[in-house]
């Protein structure tokens, strides 16, 4: 009995020293999971943009003395256009992006179609085009899908051209309009971003005068789209 009481004593003792060597023991840190970074659009941007352009004149004479009677030279156009573009994007804590753009584009869009007096040729040319637009986006992390909208302005000429002989009268003017658009811009690194971008343009109706060697008065409304591509430097956007 005296033994079987000594073993047992000897084994408690045995198990209750293991239990308060463990307990001295140092705890384990629970493992740190890194939350995912997501790409950051705050900030200024630079860069160049350039592309196509396709879109129609609406021609309108107006003959002194005879209102309401009018002719028309209505014409499609198309050309190119490439030029800069500044902007500033805010994000806030979420995908949405806050931003506002603007760009100026030397452009060569033009067309022409017969006059009603057929010893012209009817003309229109669009030889700068800006922009200056808000835009609404939504960020999936280096990626962006955004609209965009605003105002549009350009130097619009109308001319006539005699035929043959090539003699031009006409006349230019800085018109002012509007337009509207959708895009999706990629950042390739953390400070350079790819963009493609569609955007409609409508310069408004002016008038202008034109022919020789009695003038003629014309309204004419250059109205578009564009789709374009552009390169950016970012100084801000960042993880």
């Amino acid at each position: 009995m005296k033994r079987i009481l000594l073993g047992t004593t000897m084994i408690a003792g045995l198990l209750m020293a293991g239990a308060a060597q463990a307990a001295d023991l140092p705890t384990k840190a629970p493992v740190y999971k890194a939350q995912p970074a997501y790409f950051n659009w705050t900030g200024f941007y630079i860069g160049i943009n350039g592309g196509g352009a396709w879109g129609h004149t609406d021609w309108r004479y107006n003959f002194p003395g005879s209102p309401g009677v009018h002719t028309f030279a209505d014409h499609r156009t198309h050309g190119a256009l490439f030029g800069g573009t500044v902007g500033y994007n805010w994000q806030f804590s979420s995908p949405w992006v806050l931003g506002v753009e603007a760009d100026f584009d030397w452009a060569d869009i033009n067309g022409s179609t017969s006059c009603p007096n057929p010893a012209f040729s009817c003309q229109s040319k669009i030889r700068s085009l800006g922009t200056a637009r808000g835009r609404l986006g939504y960020a999936v992390d280096r990626v962006l899908f955004y609209g965009t909208g605003g105002l549009a302005f350009g130097d619009v000429r109308i001319q006539t051209v005699t035929i043959p002989g090539g003699v031009v009268a006409g006349s230019s003017h800085e018109s002012v309009g509007w337009s509207a658009g959708a895009g999706i811009e990629w950042a390739i690194v953390n400070n350079w971003s790819f963009k493609v971008e569609y955007l409609h343009y409508d310069l408004g109706t002016h008038n202008f005068l034109v022919d020789a060697p009695a003038a003629q008065n014309v309204d004419a409304l250059e109205r578009g789209n564009i789709i374009r591509a552009g390169l950016n430097w970012r100084f801000g956007g960042r993880y």
